[in-house]
């Protein structure tokens, strides 16, 4: 297995940790319970079909986002690899 595969595998592995670490913290807490009151009650709004096509939009979205923030992340640690890959060659 290549080094750049192996580190890539390995940013991947940590950004998937601290996101899961987002998911059962405190400090997030009384936001997430917000949002899942708002949430239902969205939903409850909702005819059967508009809750699926919700759904399907909302899964998506998330894979958006979290798409979009790996990509920030690998991209800040392959810039701080580089960036003290320079320092340490002058």
């Amino acid at each position: 297995m290549s080094s750049l595969h192996w580190r890539n595998n390995s940013l991947i592995h940590r950004f998937d940790k601290l996101a899961d670490e987002t998911e059962t913290s405190m400090f997030f807490q009384p936001m997430t319970e917000q949002l899942s009151v708002l949430e239902m009650e969205f939903l409850h709004s909702l005819e059967p079909d508009q809750r699926a096509l919700f759904r399907e939009w909302q899964d998506k979205e998330l894979t958006l986002g979290y798409m979009k923030k790996e990509w920030i992340y690998v991209r800040g640690v392959q810039d701080g690899i580089q960036i003290l890959s320079q320092l340490y060659s002058e």
